[in-house]
């Protein structure tokens, strides 16, 4: 399930008047390390699949070069860079590892972690694919968006904008419901054997509540 301290971080930017998210992403802290231009993707490949081990080709613990350069050649040059910052900024929440960079493609941000201090010459060896995270963005037209319309999904065609009532339907038993009353959020997991998983946001109680954040776990945050 998503930590506490992950809950707190998301809900530093998202509000919740009346049950339902109405607030900004991770994209203003991004923004405040500084971002890219416009994007232009590179070539045509097909939406990569969201899961707990990867995006599409790009597999967790994957180098940062790598990695980056694959879904960059899917949708184009990230809209924001946060560079290699400590791995504790308050910006992201408690990450393991010594330094942390995330990279973001509209509403979709890649965690990557390094065990000791990035040089020029190290990145690859020394950091890897860590986690990500995919969720709403609701400071555009005070509404929910995804910026650059990625469309990301799941292998059973779970993504934002999904239902609760579909959520059920695709994964039944291994799916996990709970109300956090601190928060006042409404989380979501899908468990695996494997302790690594997909878990996020509804927007509310209701059968008809969308998704409106997914992200690997573990995450970023602690617990």
């Amino acid at each position: 399930m998503i930590s506490r301290a992950s809950l707190r971080q998301v809900m530093t930017h998202y509000k919740l008047p009346r049950g339902l998210l109405a607030g900004l992403t991770l994209s203003v802290a991004l923004a405040a390390c500084g971002g890219g231009g416009a994007a232009t993707p590179t070539r045509q490949l097909a939406t990569p699949t969201l899961s707990a081990t990867a995006i599409g080709a790009v597999d967790i613990g994957q180098p940062p070069g790598a990695a980056i350069d694959e879904i960059t050649a899917i949708f184009g040059s990230p809209d924001e860079d946060s560079s290699w910052i400590d791995a504790d900024s308050s910006l992201y929440g408690e990450c393991p590892g010594v330094q942390l960079r995330v990279v973001g493609w509209g509403s979709l941000y890649l965690y990557f972690l390094a065990d000791e201090p990035i040089t020029p010459d190290n990145e690859n060896a020394a950091s890897r694919f860590y986690t990500f995270s995919y969720g709403y963005d609701f400071s555009r037209n005070e509404g929910a968006t995804d910026p650059r319309d990625l469309n990301l999904v799941t292998e059973t065609g779970i993504g934002l904008g999904s239902t609760r009532a579909e959520l059920r339907t695709a994964h039944g038993g291994s799916l996990t419901e709970t109300y956090d009353e601190e928060a006042d959020t409404w989380t979501w997991s899908i468990d695996e054997p494997s302790g690594t998983f997909i878990a996020g946001l509804l927007s509310g109680p209701e059968d008809d509540a969308t998704v409106v954040l997914m992200e690997r776990v573990p995450s970023c945050g602690g617990a």
